[in-house]
């Protein structure tokens, strides 16, 4: 695959206007009682190429209004953007309420000789999951991949290490499963918390810690957000809008732009697992970019 190699440079005034773009449609939702995070008539009004965020919310509502098995949901990261703040994994661990040793969401360092960048990382939704059949040989039911290509688990099946450890063996990707082992974050200290004791809102239920200790889990893009016509957590809370969500079946949306626009690489370690999770596969400072996810996946 050829790759696109443009210089990327962002001088403080162009940043800057980014930001005043944000803002202002910031200020159009706000003012008509809106949220650029959830269904509005100012979100549905703003023109789609004032803010990449606004539009992501137009391309998810669009897309929701089409029947599930129409829709391909898809992830384009763009590492350039991403400064290594974390607060999309704080940020997801804040919506599903995540205990102590699971994490949907991370971002490790990539240390290259040339310098170092950050890498979001989470489950990849592939088209051809090799974790579904492991984990189903060893628990039946206990993991599936909707219409849409979303991979999920049924947390009343998906339990204990050992149908854990066929999935976790079988993905290529390493940390895209946790296991609930059921530790709270107040564990030890003289007294427990509120925030350990809070359901995690999951595949249309809500989920007691005692219900998901023992289970498997992991990123599902985010399921009841987006079906609410919201963005996943760690999109809507990226402060360099490095990640990019929406419907890669719909021409018209992001991050189909993205894929026809912009050189992009998926991680697939020779499995073959087509992954819905793209990275932009572009330049900084004359060098790859995305030449460093080939120092931990070949």
């Amino acid at each position: 695959m050829a790759e696109k190699t443009s210089q990327v440079t962002a001088t403080r005034r162009q940043f800057l206007k980014g930001g005043g773009l944000l803002a202002g449609a910031s200020a159009v939702a706000l003012a008509t009682g809106g949220s650029l995070l959830g269904p509005s008539a100012a979100v549905a009004d703003v023109p789609a190429a004032r803010n990449d965020t606004v539009r992501m919310v137009q391309d998810l509502t669009r897309a929701l209004a089409r029947p599930i098995e129409s829709r391909r949901w898809a992830m384009v990261i763009d590492t350039r953007r991403c400064i290594g703040c974390h607060a999309c994994t704080v940020a997801c661990i804040a919506q599903h309420a995540l205990p102590v040793g699971v994490a949907y969401r991370t971002v490790p360092v990539a240390t290259p000789a040339w310098g170092t960048f950050f890498m979001p990382m989470n489950c990849m939704q592939c088209e051809n999951a090799p974790c579904i059949d492991a984990a189903n040989a060893v628990v039946g039911g206990s993991m599936s991949r909707r219409p849409d290509g979303i991979v999920t688990i049924d947390y009343t099946r998906m339990k204990g290490r050992a149908v854990f450890d066929a999935a976790d063996r079988a993905c290529p990707y390493s940390g895209a499963l946790s296991y609930d082992a059921g530790v709270t974050w107040t564990e030890g200290t003289p007294a427990s918390q509120p925030y350990d004791a809070l359901a995690s809102n999951e595949y249309g239920e809500a989920w007691s810690r005692a219900q998901t200790k023992g289970a498997t889990r992991k990123c599902h893009f985010c399921i009841d957000r987006i079906e609410a016509n919201l963005l996943p957590a760690c999109v809507a809370t990226c402060t360099g809008q490095a990640m990019h969500f929406g419907d890669i079946s719909d021409d018209q949306s992001l991050v189909a732009e993205l894929l026809a626009t912009t050189s992009t690489t998926r991680i697939e370690n020779g499995a073959h697992t087509s992954p819905r999770v793209y990275f932009v596969n572009e330049m900084l400072n004359d060098k790859p970019v995305i030449a460093a996810c080939q120092f931990c996946h070949v």
